[in-house]
């Protein structure tokens, strides 16, 4: 039984599908005489680029004689259509690549007569393997052959060939037929053979075939044989492993809710309905980038083929992204996901891996995942505005602490402030103290990177009235000048503690580098809501010696307070197992 590739093969030149500016090029060149000695035709499988030689050939031998154009009928178009003629060659050049096969088939030949027609035609199939040395043995017949010599090279990897073959031959770049071309050609062919076919269906062929003729004649005789006759929309999504598209919107959706959990349900129900996950992911990012040129260019409806209800359905998938960069991004995210599962043992695990990228880029640590959080930040303010909300501010966003009644008129008015009380009673015996009695603690500038900042001190800004009592404990209760102390639990969590303690010692760094590189070593011992003990490492004799320096403690003192409340803070040398080397 004859194929339906074979059987519907063009002709004539009027019969090809396609191609037109190929088409009509060589026409002309036949009707006015101007035939080359070399062609080299190039493009996707299955776009004609065989057929076009075996025309070209029939346009040179036919009976009709010369500037006529073939019809198929005479006695040497016939024999060109049955491969039998014995002055056309049709040489595979992916089987007989090497120089000896060239000198063999075509140089050792060349020279003689044809026996039946009026030139000799060879149709070189893939002849980008050939290899370097049989390229070269072929160069100088291909230059200057002789007049009754035609070369027709056809390949589907130009790159391959040698400059030097390219500057002899002309050109021929062959396109991907069109769908709307491909589908009426299979709906002929449906009607020539009785099928009965649902445009649906065709449709779905016309795509999976991505503008190989041959490939979309091949599946629609298998669906004829499947549906006995009958060409329907549930045997086509079955047989080529298409989704529907009420599926691919479900996706889609989720991704831009940045649902997870409906992510991989969905990749759940394709593995038990037995899908292919690489064909999803391609047809996946073949909808992505509808909507992709839908966001980028809204009213772009001569670029993609949905219309009507289809396309407004993109155009809500495209708002609910909100930014065409993040789109790019889910993009580039699906392109390096279907190259990875060609190869992938595993490939329901890298479509998961790439939807969880997609849909939380805090745990891609790429530019293009910070540029789509950000977007979504910036889309998020927009929605709120448009809501009629007020503008998102710092005071809406966290929680801002009492300012103190001593604050100084000049501080920044959007820097929050914690309560800076007096320090504690300090004996004079105490080489390292949190302050000295009387000595004010910096209050707390909020807002900088891994902890909190000291203010400038109070002492240079509040009249002398309010900073009386200002070596009372904390503990005891306040006077009538001076504002409660907030009191803070102890923290019992050792993982608590020395986060805490941690930000304490990266402020510090951060603010004073000469300061805080004193405590980079140190860690917290315990808290009891009343005394701090930090653990300095053995022989630190010279931190001990810094740390009771006036300055320092000041600087000390406050970063601790803001984070840990008001303690009694104790240093210990980590070999003296708690002993204190100062109390205060």
């Amino acid at each position: 039984m004859e194929s339906l590739y074979t059987k519907y093969r063009p002709q004539t030149f009027e019969q090809v599908v396609g191609q037109k500016h190929v088409v009509e090029t060589l026409k002309r060149a036949v009707v006015e005489g101007r035939t080359s000695h070399a062609y080299l035709f190039c493009g996707p499988r299955g776009t004609g680029k065989t057929t076009m030689a075996r025309l070209l050939a029939k346009a040179l031998m036919c009976e009709k004689g010369p500037g006529q154009l073939p019809d198929g009928t005479c006695e040497q178009c016939r024999l060109i259509a049955a491969g039998e003629h014995p002055d056309v060659a049709e040489l595979d050049a992916a089987s007989r690549t090497g120089v000896d096969n060239v000198r063999e088939e075509i140089l050792s030949r060349v020279n003689y007569a044809p026996t039946l027609g009026r030139c000799k035609v060879y149709i070189i199939d893939e002849v980008h393997m050939l290899t370097p040395a049989a390229f070269n043995a072929l160069l100088k017949t291909l230059e200057e052959p002789p007049e009754h010599v035609v070369f027709i090279m056809c390949t589907t990897d130009p790159q391959k060939i040698l400059a030097t073959i390219l500057s002899r031959v002309q050109r021929f770049d062959f396109h991907s037929i069109g769908n709307d071309e491909m589908q009426a050609h299979l709906a002929y062919v449906c009607g020539e053979e009785g099928f009965t076919y649902d445009d649906a269906a065709l449709e779905l062929v016309v795509r999976h075939a991505r503008g190989g003729m041959r490939d979309a004649l091949t599946s629609l005789e298998q669906l004829s044989v499947f549906g006995n006759g009958n060409v329907s929309v549930e045997a086509a999504q079955d047989f080529l492993g298409e989704v529907s598209g009420s599926v691919l919107g479900g996706v889609v959706n989720a991704l831009a809710k940045r649902d997870v959990p409906a992510l991989f349900g969905e990749v759940e129900k394709l593995m038990s309905s037995g899908r292919d996950l690489l064909q999803f992911t391609k047809e996946l990012a073949a909808r992505m980038r509808d909507v992709y040129v839908v966001a980028a260019v809204p009213c772009a409806t001569d670029v993609v083929s949905a219309r009507g209800a289809d396309f407004e359905a993109l155009r809500s998938e495209a708002a609910a992204f909100g930014s065409v960069d993040r789109l790019s991004r889910i993009l580039t995210v699906l392109g390096d996901a279907s190259s990875e599962m060609r190869t992938a043992t595993n490939q329901r695990l890298v479509l998961e891996i790439a939807f969880t990228r997609i849909a939380r880029p805090e745990a891609d640590l790429t530019l293009d995942a910070l540029a789509d959080r950000v977007a979504f930040l910036e889309h998020e303010l927009e929605t709120l505005k448009k809501s009629g909300l007020p503008a998102a501010n710092p005071s809406q966003l966290a929680p801002t602490p009492q300012v103190n009644q001593g604050t100084p008129a000049t501080a920044p008015a959007t820097a929050p402030s914690v309560p800076a009380p007096a320090a504690p009673v300090q004996p004079a015996a105490a080489p390292l103290a949190l302050a000295q009695p009387g000595a004010t603690v910096p209050a707390p500038v909020a807002g900088r990177a891994g902890g909190v900042s000291p203010r400038p001190s109070r002492a240079a800004s509040e009249p002398q009235g309010e900073r009386r009592g200002a070596g009372r404990n904390p503990s005891r209760p306040a006077g009538p000048t001076e504002p409660a102390a907030p009191a803070r639990p102890a923290m019992t969590d050792p993982a608590e503690l020395q986060r805490t303690w941690k930000r304490v010692v990266d402020n510090l760094v951060h603010e004073a580098p000469s300061k805080g590189s004193l405590l980079m070593s140190s860690s917290p011992v315990s808290d009891d809501g009343e005394k701090l003990v930090v653990s300095l490492p053995k022989g630190s004799r010279f931190a001990a010696k810094m740390l009771e320096r006036a300055d320092v403690r000041e600087t000390v003192d406050g970063c601790v307070r803001v984070a840990f409340g008001y303690r009694q803070l104790v240093f210990v040398e980590s070999s003296m197992a708690n002993k204190a080397i100062a109390n205060a």
